[in-house]
């Protein structure tokens, strides 16, 4: 048996009876947590401007777009549901590897019970906890690369997102190949766009068109259309290709498959903001929080990083001090960090073209000072927590030196949100994008209960 062989029959026979319980919760998790993070991110301009150009596209009404009552070809509602989802990226995200599942398996496992009709919870929370997966093992299978090999996890999301929709097509392991073959020529998704001045919208377009070509490898795939069915391991295939000159180990792929699930190492954000800057923030408001400070109170806080920390959010100082736009905003440790004294927390509110720009709010941004410790680098690099490891200090008026360090931030594998508590974020966001506050309870009881429901429909009727 092939690789592909193998992750396809895994993939295929893998149900909700396999499940442990733990997984299944987490995937109920994901779900009311991607729910609220799209409703918020309906609210941007991204999310407006590809709803404003794919609703003129029209087509067959097979799939709805999230909260517009509009029904389209699957792959183009998935496309919109997908972008909207990641636009505020608020979303989850997988720890050791940063790749986002959520924002396509959700949309993609919606627009395919839809399409095809009557689909229980059973089958929907399977689908979306293997396509969600093998997404993240694929993106383990090459050395931490990221910044390195210009891809972003999205190249992997294709095939996980093809996954998730050929369970709940019942494909038969033909079909599967066929989609992930199909997945593979249209892999895609990079950094540059991110790099570029203005490329704010970039990661969620990427994440949607990803999202849109599993959808649209599954149907083709499904009638029997396909390419190469050796994807993975040839010559040619995906590793050699997009993994060329970084060291990568395909036995990470299957290793422990239905016994040890990456799933489990989904973390969830607290804040929406750069990961690397969650901790931080959570460490400092602890110290405000357990000695009753006042941004007042407080003259000056020292954060001391890694390199990678440092590269992403501390620097340039300029742009992190004042930001100009809200993406600057959302990948910087002194405004992130301001704004929790500032507001006593980091909600989306914090993040509004207003907000970067008011001067009180600024004025705690300026007492924030990041420091690049060679020793948090190296315990960084030796315990695999580059993107959380800190030490916060906080200097106060009265002479008081406040230093603590921090390891995990909320939200994270080894601090895990309650499912209530997911919710209450969900319901949070949706408030902030003016939903109704009674649908957002029925679709938090919906997921609560979703391996109970009959028809995964009643979600989708919900987000019309």
């Amino acid at each position: 048996m092939s690789l592909e062989e193998e992750l396809v029959d895994k993939a295929i026979s893998t149900n909700f009876d396999d499940l442990p319980p733990e997984v299944v919760m987490a995937c109920k998790k994901s779900v009311v947590d991607l729910i609220g993070v799209a409703i918020a991110g309906s609210t941007t301009p991204v999310a407006k401007k590809l709803f404003e150009v794919v609703s003129q596209w029209q087509g067959k009404p097979e799939s709805s777009i999230f909260l517009h009552n509009m029904a389209i070809p699957a792959h183009d509602a998935v496309f919109v549901n997908a972008t909207m989802a990641r636009a505020l990226d608020f979303n989850q995200y997988h720890f050791s590897t940063g790749t986002q599942p959520p924002p396509t398996m959700v949309p993609v496992a919606l627009a395919t019970a839809e399409l095809g009709g009557k689909v229980n919870g059973r089958d929907f929370i399977s689908a979306v906890t293997i396509g969600s997966e093998v997404m993240c093992r694929m993106r383990m299978v090459p050395d931490y690369c990221s910044g390195l090999s210009g891809w972003v996890g999205d190249v992997c999301g294709i095939f996980g997102g093809a996954i998730t929709a050929g369970k709940l097509m019942g494909f038969n392991s033909e079909q599967m190949l066929n989609a992930l073959g199909l997945a593979y020529s249209q892999s895609a998704g990079n950094v540059q766009g991110v790099r570029d001045v203005g490329g704010g919208a970039t990661l969620s377009l990427q994440q949607g068109l990803s999202a849109r070509a599993a959808m649209l490898s599954a149907t083709l795939g499904k009638n029997g259309l396909g390419t190469s069915k050796q994807f993975l391991a040839a010559k040619a295939g995906f590793y050699e290709v997009y993994y060329r000159g970084i060291h990568h180990d395909l036995n990470r792929l299957m290793d422990g498959f239905g016994k040890r699930y990456e799933v489990m190492n989904l973390a969830i954000k607290p804040y929406p903001s750069c990961g690397y800057t969650l901790c931080p923030i959570d460490n400092v408001l602890d110290i405000v929080r357990k000695n009753n400070l006042t941004s007042r109170e407080i003259e000056k806080i020292v954060l001391r990083v890694g390199q990678a920390a440092y590269n992403n959010v501390c620097l340039p100082r300029e742009t992190k001090s004042r930001p100009e736009t809200v993406g600057d905003a959302m990948f910087s440790i002194p405004y992130t960090i301001g704004s929790a004294v500032f507001s006593g927390e980091v909600f989306l509110e914090d993040f509004s073209a207003e907000a970067i720009k008011d001067v009180q709010r600024l004025k705690e941004v300026d007492k924030v000072e990041c420091l690049l410790d060679p020793d948090i680098e190296a315990e960084a690099s030796k315990l695999s927590l580059r993107l959380s490891l800190n030490v916060a200090e906080v200097s106060t008026r009265d002479g008081k030196n406040l230093s603590q360090k921090m390891l995990h931030a909320r939200g994270s594998p080894e601090k895990p949100m309650a499912f209530e508590e997911c919710a209450q974020k969900a319901r949070r966001c949706a408030q902030f994008a003016g939903f109704s506050a009674e649908k957002m309870d029925m679709l938090v009881e919906h997921i609560n209960r979703l391996e109970q429901l009959e028809d995964v429909s009643v979600i989708l009727e919900l987000l019309k």
